[in-house]
């Protein structure tokens, strides 16, 4: 009942690290405006039809979100979702750990792999079937034979579209 009224009057309780990735964003958002200002200060004379248009708006609408997200968030407390947590949760880990939950770093690592196994050469018929395997058992980690039919049918659609349809010569 009580997250209730919290979530009817509009705040809720934020998780360890948000307010700190929050921040990132803004920091990162101010770094991208500062530069595509200077960019479209370059134009000579600055028009909204430039080259330098896109970036400059879309680098001022995201540092203006992040800081308004920053400074309606700083009303929030953050509270883990365990009462037991410990203060390992709290500043820039938990931010990192908010910004890279448990499947992305291994998700990225396998993309990796698989890219260095294309510029070394393995066939394209042999290291993709066994990446889309391999990260369908990660993520789901459940129905291993289940996994091997959704590989063969995105591997036939690939094949269908890109050599039948597009007419592409694949790796």
């Amino acid at each position: 009942m009580k997250e209730r009224e919290t979530a009817l009057k509009g705040g809720r309780s934020l998780k360890p690290g948000e307010k700190a990735f929050t921040a990132a964003l803004f920091l990162l958002g101010a770094a991208a405006f500062g530069q595509s200002l200077k960019l479209w200060l370059r134009m000579t004379p600055p028009a909204i039809s430039s080259a330098a248009a896109l970036p400059f708006f879309a680098s001022l609408l995201w540092a203006v979100l992040a800081a308004v997200i920053l400074v309606t968030g700083s009303r929030n407390s953050a509270k883990p979702d365990n009462p037991h947590a410990s203060a390992e949760g709290k500043g820039w880990r938990g931010a990192v750990r908010y910004a890279l939950p448990y499947p992305l770093p291994a998700m990225l690592a396998a993309i990796a792999a698989y890219s260095a196994a294309l510029l070394l050469h393995v066939s394209f018929y042999l290291a993709t079937p066994l990446f889309l395997w391999g990260s369908m058992c990660y993520l789901t980690r459940q129905n291993f034979l289940k996994n091997i039919l959704w590989t063969a049918l995105c591997m036939g659609f690939i094949l269908l579209i890109f050599t039948v349809l597009f007419d592409v010569v694949l790796p």
